[in-house]
């Protein structure tokens, strides 16, 4: 029998997994030259996972506990990158968008940036509460 973490750690995998295709799926295009916006979606949805994988171990060795802190350090930073990327927008400043098309668009971004962004937010949730004890006894 899963514990309750267990249960739910399978269902944000699987959200996650389901968004991270739906993503990469949406940016399949032929572009000349290095797609760093792919490899910059790869590590936005992969690190979370690595970091909820091992949520789940118990790390006692300390190179694993460092080896932990650095993907949920290179984790977050993805976050933040990708959110600085979502909040400075891809248009043109010369090309302001209509007042009624904003106003509607807004409530639409919103819903998808939390349903794209939650299995993340809560794989970089959980592996913050799990990493404050580690850091707590190596410092």
């Amino acid at each position: 029998m899963l514990t309750p973490i267990e249960w739910w750690g399978g269902l944000i995998f699987v959200v996650g997994a389901l968004t991270y295709r739906m993503v990469m799926g949406a940016l399949e295009t032929e572009d000349e030259g290095i797609p760093w916006y792919r490899l910059q979606m790869h590590a936005f949805y992969l690190l979370p996972a690595v970091v909820l994988a091992g949520y789940f171990y118990p790390l006692e060795r300390t190179a694993l506990q460092y080896a932990y802190l650095a993907v949920l350090a290179a984790s977050l930073v993805m976050v933040l990158v990708m959110l600085a990327q979502e909040l400075t927008g891809d248009t043109s400043e010369d090309e302001a968008p209509p007042a009624e098309a904003e106003a509607s668009d807004g409530w639409a971004s919103v819903l998808g940036a939390v349903v794209l962004y939650s299995p993340v937010l809560v794989a970089c949730g959980l592996g913050c509460t799990k990493a404050w004890p580690m850091v707590q006894g190596l410092v």
